[in-house]
């Protein structure tokens, strides 16, 4: 059974390029490769095309993070894997990725995964900031 296409510009080929986007989490070079088309001429349409732009901008590109979104928190979650011996499958492992488990709580949870920096200040002397305009170490230098 054939993939559903969805229809999101009147032209069938710009159809297929968008929808390959999208599977392919964005990657431009492998959703032209797999819809015959080159780069260039994504970027032709994007500066031809107005809807074209205005549709790839404001619909496809939040789908293609979408898609890299979904991934991120499955590899974060956990995923099997297959381990071999000797090339015979003997079984699976379950990996995870902390650092993904990390970025996407602080995407999500911002107000309570976020950096904290705490600047204290020691000294009851008042700070002053400034540029040095002193001469040290121009001996010799004659404007």
């Amino acid at each position: 059974m054939a993939k559903k296409l969805y229809r999101f510009v009147p032209e069938r080929k710009k159809n297929v390029f968008l929808n390959n986007l999208i599977d392919a989490g964005g990657n431009i070079g492998r959703a032209a490769s797999k819809s015959g088309i080159t780069r260039q001429t994504h970027y032709n349409w994007l500066h031809e095309d107005a809807y074209y732009a205005s549709v790839y901008n404001d619909k496809i590109k939040p789908m293609c993070v979408s898609v890299l979104e979904d991934e991120a928190q499955r590899r974060a979650m956990g995923f099997e894997e297959d381990v071999y011996y000797k090339g015979v499958r003997v079984g699976t492992v379950t990996k995870y990725s902390d650092k993904l488990m990390e970025v996407l709580l602080k995407a999500n949870a911002p107000e309570k995964y976020r950096e904290r920096v705490e600047n204290k200040i020691t000294s009851d002397e008042p700070a002053s900031f400034g540029w040095d305009t002193g001469d040290a170490g121009m001996e010799g230098d004659e404007p």
